[in-house]
């Protein structure tokens, strides 16, 4: 029997027992969602011109949204023209952890092949097909495995435009590029470039408006809004579709090991924010390539639509390409297997690929 003074001092020695234990639950619950993550984004590209293109909803519309998403848990930080870390280091940089996301295009052939996929010439009828081979078709996991393999993964997608013939002379058959100066774009289309009988002449991207006024070269295939964007309609008249790479797909890396050290329930919010904005880039593109070429016709640049035979004699012209990227790796060999069928599938049952076509070829 305890005496009444002692079942007093036990009481409040059990009730503060009992509320030290509750601090500490309390504590750690705030402490727990009081962590911030502060990750850092690598951008290949310049900073982008409006606020509405797919560069922009990448970048500040995505870092916002997460931090939205996961109320202020997740905070990115951006950093155009590669300030984090050279092109050819970015995935280097990713592993190190000098940067926890890479937002760019594929500029690794040599240490990840099946990255090069994208470069493939004629494999895409407009941004869909080629959101619908990346996110539905085997393609895209073989993509992501790639990359994962260097510690990274693919947490989205984004269409950046077509990759045209921009010139000065009119294109408008495949005998017509037989003796251009042409600015070697990726080392996959080297043999493209010989069997068009093109001399091909390697610039960076900044020398590309200089060389085009001084006749270095005679055409570059790029992004058609850099009509716009880097005022190559002032020195080229004549852009020639369909586009080679229609569109040049980019993409925002995250590394594996930082990705992993996110709880499950900010990895759910920052996946959810992705494809919502993912979907967003590919109207908002479709805008920023449309306004282009509307302010290049009014400047005088002519749109040469390929009629479809000398669209096929293209395509066939660029077969090394193909060959090439399927003798990389027994993943790029199956990649391009699934290609071929897409195409054949897409082209016989998807409306797009019609509306791609009209848009596109010559009648």
């Amino acid at each position: 029997m305890y005496s009444k003074k002692e079942e007093i001092i036990m009481k409040k020695t059990l009730f503060l027992f009992t509320a030290a234990i509750l601090a500490m639950f309390i504590f750690s619950g705030v402490v727990q969602a009081a962590t911030v993550y502060n990750l850092k984004m690598n951008v290949i590209y310049p900073p982008p011109i409006t606020d509405w293109e797919a560069k922009y909803l990448t970048t500040h519309v995505f870092a916002k949204r997460v931090a939205e998403a996961t109320n202020g848990r997740v905070n990115i930080q951006f950093f155009f023209n590669s300030q984090l870390s050279p092109v050819a280091q970015g995935l280097a940089a990713l592993e190190k952890g000098v940067t926890d996301l890479w937002n760019g295009s594929s500029t690794w052939g040599g240490t990840v092949p099946e990255s090069d996929v994208i470069w493939l010439p004629y494999a895409f009828r407009g941004a869909e097909h080629a959101m619908h081979v990346l996110r539905e078709t085997e393609v895209g996991k073989l993509f992501d495995d790639a990359y994962r393999k260097r510690g990274s993964r693919v947490l989205m997608y984004w269409p950046s435009g077509g990759m045209v013939f921009i010139s000065k002379k009119p294109i408008k058959a495949l005998e017509d590029v037989r003796g251009m100066k042409l600015r070697s774009s990726y080392a996959l289309w080297k043999g493209w470039y010989q069997r068009m009988g093109v001399s091909p002449i390697n610039l960076a991207v900044a020398e590309q408006y200089q060389a085009l006024m001084r006749g270095t070269v005679d055409a570059t295939i790029y992004p058609e809004y850099t009509l716009d964007t880097y005022k190559f309609s002032e020195v080229c008249k004549y852009i020639t579709v369909p586009a080679v790479v229609d569109p040049g797909m980019c993409y925002v890396l995250v590394s594996v090991e930082k990705w992993n050290s996110l709880p499950p329930e900010l990895q759910q919010a920052i996946e959810k924010v992705a494809f919502e904005v993912e979907k967003e880039t590919i109207p908002a593109t479709a805008r920023l390539s449309r306004e282009a070429l509307q302010k290049a016709s009014t400047k005088g640049v002519e749109m040469i639509r390929l009629s479809r035979t000398e669209f096929e004699k293209f395509k066939e012209s660029a077969m090394p390409a193909w060959d090439e990227f399927t003798a990389k790796s027994p993943e790029c060999a199956k990649m391009v297997k699934l290609i071929k069928e897409d195409i054949r599938q897409w082209d016989k049952m998807r409306p797009e690929s019609k509306q791609w076509y009209d848009k596109w070829i010559s009648k």
